[in-house]
């Protein structure tokens, strides 16, 4: 590299210096979706030990700015690294690996969610006993499970003792290739199966021995608990859900229809307590707190009530985030008001890039594996965003606010309050587009839809939430230790109703939802990438991010969705999707699996679920396969079903590759087995097939999740498999051994399915 290319990167980076808390956070981040990205569990000394040699590299090459500069950046990345390798060592702790069915549970209640008609618990401390396997002991037992409960016959709270009969799965790993994986995201949460209860939960005495004492964290659960309660109480069905969500950030009771219609219209996170919720309830206590200090000459004229102010207002954000369960979006906007505050008691700017990057690096130290939600995306993208344009624009916004403040007369005084008033108006909108756009990227990668009516939304929504919702919700929790919580909280509910009604109005306009298709992990962090640089860069490089992002949007058209999608995950969970010429999919089955059809049909970005082609109607003895196939072969293709004929027990496919057979039951595998190249079948398949290349049978996709099939141009196919996400501790494992790749995996290549050997998977 010549001496002036070599000056201007160091002027470069030189010149970002202001920024470089960012790139920090940036590279803790890098060095924790590196860990993720990989198809093994590395030795936990790799990063601690990365970290020190390009520490000591960095302190060799402290004399060149630039080389030293890059060296810690990569200490930065093996930190991150380090720290989500030891988080997973810390949070370790059994899953289940296979259903068990009308077991025994005991155990502690740690966490109790309220649910439309009923409740759901978590449990730990427990004892899991079943007909099949006994009890379970320390190595197979889970730390904690998730149960929602049939019925309650006595109250229940937080540190209460049940026993219940109860089904439990294990925690569900994806059921598509590159899908959402809730058993990584629930081995971090340390819970090991989920289920239902079969009877009402009873109270029972604690073990001997086992009385603990509940934690502060318990503490907060149970007094989450009881308000929710209290506000059931006085708000009952919708109104009350709305209530609950807003104040204690318990989401779970709002109906089905509320959640999609606050999700259409982009008030979804009007119900996840979050910066803005932070933010108002602390406002609310600084600005009461001030006034009413002010109203005590003595304090106001001798102490700076300003900052007594501050910190009791950071006191109650720290109490309203306890009650929230502490979730990343209030955990970064906690940490965010943290520092705005102490920015008021030192006298300091509480608006800054800095500010954001020491709350993303304090919520990626104590929650590493929060990156690679959707909460800490779109969180962080949203301020990252708001902060990079106010923050720019920080000299035009003041002189917008004082408009009209320095006229003078009455008359220019009340043309200036009006015109401030539009420059209000104006602001919300440009907030809404802003954290819209920052947050597109992550809610088409995890939801594979964009609203794009959020902006009139939330023009209506958050006006009504700041000035009506929240300063009615923070005087109910003032009330509710002297049980005067009744009329701010119906007056707070009136509030509620005219959310709902704005998120059911503008979620069912035309055109309210785009639907898109699956988005490549390569995608996303071209996207983030590109976002990141163009919010953190100093001077005209940042619009290098134009091309990254570009790159990004176009990845989609480079993860073209499976032809066919077969899928296995007990006795009523059998699936099988076969995509259509105009590129829908059609199902085997209207209702089962509706996980994975609700999967399969976002990420093909597919609306409702279309049947299979209708059963034909021949009059044929099921054991005459011959004249079954010449029927089929003879029967007219609608234009609706595409190139599939099906009878009552298999279906036959026309593709690219040839015959493809799916056998819905037992009486359909001959048939499927003397036609097809491809064959597909719900049941277990223990004999030859003699014109199959490949079968894929029930225990096949109980094993190994669903079987993703791609069809090419020349005729070949290839096949992918959910459960291959490599040997990590969060894998599912049906063999007691680490999973096996493809290509490596017991069934693959055979023309017989896994010879029906079954280690109970439900059937």
């Amino acid at each position: 590299m010549s001496d002036g290319l070599w000056q201007r990167v160091e002027d470069f980076v030189a010149g970002q210096r202001a920024n470089w808390p960012g790139w920090a956070a940036v590279a803790l981040g890098t060095g924790i979706a590196l860990y993720f990205g990989l198809p093994f569990e590395p030795p936990l000394w790799v990063g601690p030990s990365a970290a020190l040699l390009l520490a000591i590299l960095a302190f060799a090459v402290r004399r060149w700015p630039l080389p030293m500069i890059a060296a810690l950046y990569l200490v930065a990345i093996s930190v991150g690294f380090s720290v989500v390798s030891l988080r997973t060592t810390w949070v370790e702790a059994p899953q289940l690996a296979r259903s068990l069915y009308r077991a025994e549970v005991t155990g502690r209640i740690v966490e109790v969610e309220l649910f439309p008609g009923s409740q759901r618990v978590t449990l730990d401390q427990l004892t899991i006993t079943s007909e099949k396997t006994g009890p379970l002991g320390p190595e197979q037992r889970p730390e904690r499970v998730r149960v929602k409960l049939s019925k309650v016959n006595e109250p229940i709270g937080i540190g209460d003792w049940i026993g219940l009969t109860a089904d439990l799965q294990p925690p569900a790993p994806p059921v598509a290739p590159g899908a959402f994986d809730f058993r990584r995201q629930a081995y971090f949460e340390r819970l090991g199966g989920v289920g239902f209860s079969l009877q009402p939960a009873i109270k029972i005495s604690p073990p001997v021995g086992q009385e603990a004492a509940l934690g502060w964290l318990d503490w907060f659960d149970s007094l989450r608990l009881t308000i929710g309660r209290r506000i059931q109480a006085e708000l009952p069905g919708a109104t009350g859900a709305m209530a609950m969500a807003l104040i204690v950030g318990n989401q779970t009771a709002l109906r089905a229809d509320d959640v999609n219609a606050m999700r259409d219209s982009g008030l979804a996170h009007l119900t996840s307590i979050s910066g803005l919720h932070i933010g108002l309830a602390a406002g609310i206590f600084f600005f009461g707190l001030r006034a009413l200090l002010a109203l005590v000459p003595p304090i106001a004229l001798r102490f700076d009530i300003k900052k007594w102010a501050a910190v009791l207002a950071l006191i109650g954000a720290f109490f309203y985030a306890g009650l929230a369960g502490m979730p990343v979006p209030t955990e970064r906007a906690l940490v965010m008001t943290g520092i705005f505050f102490c920015a008021i008691l030192l006298d300091r700017s509480p608006i800054s890039m800095r500010v954001i990057a020491f709350a993303a690096i304090v919520v990626l130290l104590l929650s590493p594996e929060a990156l690679i939600g959707a909460s800490f995306q779109m969180s962080f993208a949203a301020v990252l965003g708001l902060v990079r344009a106010f923050d720019g624009g920080r000299a035009q916004f003041a002189r917008l606010r004082r408009i009209g403040r320095d006229a003078p007369d009455m008359t220019g005084r009340v043309l200036g309050m009006f015109e401030r008033g539009f420059v209000w108006l104006g602001t919300l909108m440009l907030t809404s587009l802003i954290a819209s756009l920052m947050t597109a990227p992550f809610a088409a990668y995890h939801f594979n839809r964009l609203t794009l009516f959020g902006i009139a939304a939330n023009m209506l929504a958050v006006p009504l939430t700041g000035f009506w919702i929240m300063p009615l919700a923070v005087l109910a929790l003032v009330a509710m230790p002297f049980g005067l919580e009744h009329w701010p909280l119906v007056l707070m509910g009136w509030g509620c109703d005219l959310i709902l009604d704005i998120a059911h109005w503008v979620g069912g306009w035309p055109g309210a939802v785009v639907l898109l298709p699956a988005i490549p992990v390569a995608g996303l962090m071209l996207m983030s990438l590109g976002l990141i640089w163009f919010c953190l860069v100093i001077g005209r490089a940042k619009w290098l991010a134009a091309p990254i992002l570009i790159l990004g949007l176009l990845s989609p058209f480079t993860l073209p969705a499976p032809d066919i999608l077969a899928f296995a995950g007990g006795r009523t969970s059998r699936l099988v999707a076969v995509r259509n010429e105009a590129g829908d999919y059609q199902f085997s089955s209207t209702r089962a699996a509706n996980i994975a059809a609700e999967t399969w049909l976002r990420r093909n970005a597919q609306a409702k679920r279309l049947p299979f082609p209708a059963p034909l109607t021949v009059a044929i003895p099921l054991n005459s396969h011959q004249r079954l196939l010449d029927a089929m072969h003879a029967a007219p293709l609608s234009a609706a079903s595409g190139s599939g004929v099906c009878n009552a027990d298999w279906c036959r496919f026309d593709t690219r590759m040839g015959y493809v057979a799916v056998a819905l039951n037992a009486d359909g595998l001959a048939p499927a087995c003397h036609t097809a190249r491809l064959v597909i079948s719900l049941e277990p398949v223990a004999e030859y097939c003699p014109s199959a290349e490949r079968v894929i049978d029930f225990f096949d996709m109980w094993r190994h999740g669903t079987h993703a099939i791609a069809i090419h141009e020349d005729g070949s196919f290839s096949v992918r498999r959910s459960y291959d996400t490599g040997n990590r501790p969060w894998t599912l494992d049906r063999f007691g051994k680490p999973a096996q790749p493809e290509s490596a995996a017991p069934d693959s290549g055979l023309n017989t399915g896994a010879s029906g050997q079954s280690d109970d998977p439900g059937s």
